[in-house]
């Protein structure tokens, strides 16, 4: 294994695999921070770009627009307080607060650097227990997914525990939205009004833009109607996190991104349930944190969480055929087109495919470092 991984190394650190790798990350980083446009997205509508392609160099450039625009919808979130991507609505809690203090470059390089160590530690576990994470995400079955969905629901009591009856009258109005278009099961239309643009129900984007966009332009209105002049009195501090800061907040890190990794090898999951996982976690690990008011843990959670779920979501994938998320499903496609079947085949077959998918997802979370930082 080890050989193959140098070997890996050697293919994606190829000049035109590299170039496409940080082409592939950097405008992952632009798609993710536009809201509307999820990673997804991204990856389906420059899939007919990589058919052209050699088979590694295409899938290294979609894997590095999945890495970054998992990490750019957190952009957006912290700063506009409207997550670019599904996956970065639990980052606005305390991204969006710490802005209004005026430490925007605190809170976007805790997002990176928690990003960035999400994303390795799935790459770690991509690499040496891909098979047994594969085996044990395949035994979850119906009573095991609505035991998450039942836990999902319960992270509302510890995120709206300052007012908790607002939280359940959130959480009620998000499963009424949820029964809307057609059953899964018997595939009778619910509350679609004979209007069939609502029978595949209403899509996550334009929820997510309507709950956190409007709200904040409302916001912003209401500021304005009330000041004849409205005043910018906020310091905008240009420092970085700092190595203190960085140490306190390493073990929720590691920990979500652990928890990330786990959610994402579980197919169907996703990134943002194991984003309001992890900070739902990190939320009961640190009691003393002031979470909701700019909590630099907070923001580190929910972004290693997320960009967790990155190698998480290829372990099915590669090993059993089974994609993890939306992302996996599109790559499945790729892989299909360019020939290769995923299975444990693949591994014995085409390992220099493999093992070069592998690197370039390690070099990629490196790149989107200096990316993310640089770009601040």
């Amino acid at each position: 294994m080890f050989n193959h991984l140098l070997e890996g190394f050697g293919t994606a650190l190829q000049l035109g695999n590299l170039f496409y790798l940080i082409a592939g990350v950097t405008g992952g980083v632009v798609i993710g921070a536009l809201p509307g446009l999820t990673a997804t997205m991204g990856v389906a509508i420059l899939l007919p770009f990589t058919f052209g392609m050699d088979a590694v160099t295409g899938l290294i450039m979609l894997v590095g627009i999945y890495i970054g625009a998992i990490y750019g919808g957190s952009i957006s979130a912290i700063l506009l307080n409207t997550p670019g991507t599904p996956a970065s609505a639990a980052t606005c809690l305390d991204g969006y607060p710490l802005v209004k203090k005026g430490q925007a470059a605190k809170a976007l390089s805790a997002s990176t650097i928690a990003s960035v160590i999400g994303g390795l530690i799935s790459c770690l576990a991509l690499v040496t227990i891909s098979p047994y994470l594969a085996k044990f995400a395949l035994k979850f079955s119906a009573p095991e997914y609505f035991s998450l969905a039942l836990f999902g629901l319960t992270i509302i009591a510890s995120i709206s525990s300052e007012n908790f009856l607002k939280g359940i009258i959130a959480g009620f109005i998000g499963l009424l939205i949820s029964t809307v278009g057609m059953d899964p099961i018997t595939s009778f239309p619910r509350y679609s009004f004979d209007i069939v643009d609502l029978l595949n129900g209403l899509s996550v984007i334009p929820v997510l833009i309507g709950l956190f966009a409007v709200s904040e332009v409302f916001n912003q209105i209401e500021i304005m109607l009330k000041e004849k002049h409205v005043k910018n009195d906020i310091k905008m501090d240009r420092n970085y996190m700092t190595f203190p800061e960085i140490k306190k907040s390493l073990p929720t890190m590691i920990k979500s991104g652990i928890l990330g990794t786990f959610i994402g090898s579980i197919p169907g999951a996703g990134a943002d349930i194991a984003a309001f996982v992890c900070y739902n976690e990190a939320k009961r690990s640190n009691k003393n944190e002031n979470f909701g008011s700019g909590s630099l843990i907070g923001i580190s959670a929910p972004e290693a969480g997320n960009n967790g779920v990155t190698g998480g979501a290829l372990v099915p994938l590669l090993t059993l055929g089974v994609p993890g998320d939306a992302v996996a499903a599109v790559l499945l496609g790729a892989l299909i087109v360019q020939g290769l079947t995923p299975g444990p085949l693949l591994f014995e077959q085409n390992p220099e495919i493999v093992y070069g998918l592998f690197s370039a997802m390690i070099l990629g979370n490196i790149i989107l470092l200096f990316v993310g930082l640089g770009g601040i």
